[in-house]
């Protein structure tokens, strides 16, 4: 079984601008199961794996933001070492690190076996409505706190621990003067400071909507490429094969999969309702 380190190194060098990671995200022990089977297949697709928290708050009836860092890490609990296991590295949700706890939870999931997280820079407590200055942390602060969640992985056995330093920048609600250029000029520089603070890449998410191609274009010169997305499931929204031609390095999905496994139970049951069949 490969050390934890050796999982993070594999995750790492995964991390390819213009050969993105393609990322599943999981939410419970089924989804894991499921995705890794297709690994059965000769050519192997998947490299990697990822958890989703929206999906594992949803699993307990509760938003996202509701979701404790005691309840997040039951759930990666039982995730990570199936994961090892399968000589799957894996990347955890774990928002914005849980405030000061951020080293307490780095170090416990780097104990189950993940080999990266992702790593928010907005305040859950604060929403997406004040501004720069209100909903997200300072460059600083937020600077200061990856690079503790990184030295708390080195502590933990693993130095070559995968920060996806998300940005949120992207989210924030449409105030007075908050326009699309000056969030991406903050994205860009905060971009910048959380790669030099030891982040893999960054990753942007823009909503529903999800980011033009435009502006990931800009994301991915500024950042030599090292940029991480979310897909969008809106109609027109670009491809995995887009994103790799614009030359990101991480693509993942979020809660997408879990969406369409409930769409697909919901299907079935109607039909069953509807005099029909299983298939």
């Amino acid at each position: 079984m490969a050390s934890i380190n050796k999982l993070a190194q594999t995750l790492k060098a995964l991390h390819k601008p213009g050969s993105p990671l393609i990322l599943s995200n999981v939410w419970d022990i089924s989804s894991l199961n499921t995705i890794v089977s297709l690994n059965s297949e000769p050519h192997k697709p998947v490299k990697a794996l990822a958890t989703a928290s929206f999906a594992i708050a949803a699993t307990l009836g509760i938003k996202d933001e509701e979701l404790s860092m005691v309840q997040n890490l039951e759930a990666i609990s039982k995730i990570a070492p199936l994961a090892v296991k399968a000589g799957l590295p894996l990347s955890v949700d774990l928002q914005d690190g849980y405030g000061d706890l951020i080293t307490t939870v780095v170090t416990a999931v780097v104990e189950y076996g993940a080999a990266g997280a992702n790593i928010e820079d907005s305040i859950p407590s604060a929403g997406f409505d004040k501004g720069i200055s209100g909903s997200l942390y300072t460059i600083e602060d937020q600077v200061e706190r990856l690079k503790r969640a990184l030295d708390a992985a080195k502590k933990a056995g693993a130095p070559d621990f995968v920060v996806n330093a998300r940005c949120d920048a992207f989210c924030l609600s449409p105030t007075p003067g908050l326009t699309h250029e000056i969030k991406l000029a903050e994205a860009i520089k905060r971009g910048k400071a959380f790669l030099e603070a030891g982040a893999t890449t960054i990753f942007y998410w823009g909503g529903a909507g999800g980011l033009t191609s435009e502006t990931v274009k800009r994301l991915v010169k500024e950042l030599d490429g090292k940029v991480a997305v979310m897909m969008s499931g809106a109609p027109g929204s670009l491809t995995t094969a887009d994103l790799a031609k614009i030359g990101v390095a991480r693509i993942s999905v979020g809660p997408s999969l879990y969406f369409a496994a409930l769409d697909a139970v919901k299907t079935v049951a109607s039909r069953l309702f509807s005099g029909g069949g299983l298939a």
